[in-house]
Parts: C-alpha cells; structure tokens; sequence
C-alpha cells in the first residue's frame, strides 16, 4: 500500500459516511425484505420448480417430467372444464358485485337516517369468516329440510335438488359470493365519491344539467380510477373462489362447479400431487396477471379518451 494511502477501514467508513442514507435505509427495510422473500419469493420460486416435476409430497424425490404437467392441464377435458368454471364464476361474480356496488354506494352516499347503520350491514358479511357463511348456506340450499325446499313445499311447489341441478347450483354460488364480497368494493366507492367537490355538481345543476347528466359527466368519469382499482383487485379476488365450492357444491355436480383453487387443493392434498398442483398454481397467478393487465390497459384507455 503506498504511504499516506488510507486503509481498508478508513475508506469503508468514508463509503459508509458517503452512503449513509442508503445504508440505513436498506439496513430499516431488511426484516421485511427477508419476510418478503421467506414468505413470497421462496414459495413462488419453489412452485414454479417444482410444477415441472411429479412428486407426492410425502416421500422419494420430485421426477422431472418438464411441461406434462401443464400439457395436461390444457388438453385434459376435467382441468380445461375447471379453467371455464372460473373463468365463467370470475366474470359474472365480479361484473355483479362492481355495478351493485357502485348503486349502493350512491345510495348510502344520500343524506339518509340510519345511513351508518346499512353502511354497517354492507360490510359486515366481508368481515366474516366464507366458510362458516358457505356452510350456513348449506342450510337455506339442503334437499331435505333445507330453508328454500320448506318454503317451496309449503307454497304447493315441487322442491329443487340443488345438488344435481348445474345452472342452480352455479347461480347459488355466484349470488353468495356476490352478497359476500360486495361490502369491500361498496366502501371504496364511497369513499371516492365522497372525495368529488360538491362545487362540481352545483356549477352543472347552474348550468341546467339533469341527475343523470350528473352521473354521466361528472361522477362516472372521475370514478373511472377507484373503478380500475376495483375491477383489478376484484377479478384477483374473485378468480380465487374457494370456500363457496368447498363446502357448497364440493365441484359438482359431473365437475361443472369445480375451480382452480379447489382442483388445487384436491392436486396437493387429496390426489397427493404436488406437482401438478403447483402447474396450477402458475396457471392461476398468469391468467391473474394477464386479466389484470387487460383490464388496467383498457380502462385507461378509456379514461383518456374521456
């Protein structure tokens, strides 16, 4: 080292002096990072590995059979039947619960007495467990006994086999999942359209605009980024039914109730397949971000052709 150079630790603690707001500020966010990638890379990583290999789960090693897994997953009739399902639950589930909760929240945004209390009962179902509210449904639905069959016999009516009846049992779903998940978006609007100055509709209404010139002009495009925010997070939410298939309709009848969520789980834990299991899992999580992207690029387009 030539002479008057200055040493290994003295030019660390000049770095350091140099970079002393980026050192604390990674040193702060380490314990998360390390959350972060225990909880979320490591598992993400893993599955992508291990969705090209068959494995049990409980013993030997995973048997590399590279894209089987996902060549099945898209040429076998069952797993194909059970991206439709879905996908058909995740678009009526989340066009449904986004426009009644839009009409809600202008409702509830309504000076009105007791306007707490509904906005209260809105929320409620969302803050409760879905599968002790799957299984209360189970009631209203039994073939014997079940609240819906007893008021139809009671009106002179033949009873309804839900199990066994596709179309019924798909509408079920959809409206208890819809009664479930409305309170979160209903809040989100709420809170946005709290947030539009009252000035805005009172210079319109000066300018002769009608309610529905109100609504159209005023309040649907100013809604247009919260509803971005709710079509996003809703169609993550609602691609990843569980509990409603799981104990209301177990997949059936014939698999046509069936879902990602709940065909992975039977993959991991009933079939013993960890491998394939994990191939859905990847499946799920890139039609989430595909529709995900879809749906941001669209509607903002349309915000800024608006």
């Amino acid at each position: 080292m030539p002479a008057g150079a200055p040493s290994l630790a003295e030019r660390f603690t000049r770095w350091r002096f140099r970079h002393r707001q980026a050192f604390e500020g990674w040193l702060i966010l380490t314990p998360i990072l390390l959350y972060f990638s225990f909880f979320f890379l490591f598992p993400l990583f893993s599955s992508l590995a291990l969705s090209f290999t068959r494995w049990s789960g409980l013993s030997g090693s995973p048997v590399w059979v590279g894209l089987a897994n996902y060549i099945r997953y898209f040429s076998d009739s069952s797993y194909v039947q059970v991206i439709l399902n879905t996908a058909l639950f995740a678009v009526a589930i989340l066009l449904i619960q986004t426009a009644l909760a839009f009409f809600i929240a202008l409702l509830l945004n309504e000076k009105i007495k007791g306007r707490g209390l509904f906005r209260a009962a809105w929320y409620v179902p969302t803050l409760t467990s879905a599968a002790i509210m799957a299984q209360v449904a189970s009631v209203f639905i039994a073939p014997n006994g079940g609240v819906i069959n007893s008021v139809l016999l009671s009106l002179g009516l033949p009873p309804i086999i839900f199990y066994v009846e596709v179309g019924w049992m798909r509408v079920i779903i959809i409206l208890f999942s819809v009664w479930r998940g409305v309170g979160g978006p209903v809040i989100l609007y709420l809170a946005a359209l709290q947030g539009i100055h009252p000035e805005l509709y009172e210079a319109a209404q000066v300018d002769g605009a009608r309610k529905r010139d109100l609504l159209r002009y005023i309040t649907l495009p100013l809604l247009t980024p919260m509803t971005i925010f709710v079509l996003v997070t809703g169609v993550i939410g609602t691609a990843q039914i569980f509990e409603a298939v799981m104990f209301m309709s177990k997949g059936g009848p014939a698999n046509q109730t069936n879902v990602l969520m709940l065909q992975i789980y039977q993959d991991a834990f009933a079939n013993s397949n960890i491998g394939i299991a994990s191939a859905g899992a990847i499946v799920l999580g890139l039609l989430l971000l595909v529709s995900s992207l879809v749906n941001i690029r669209v509607l903002s387009r349309g915000q800024i052709a608006s």
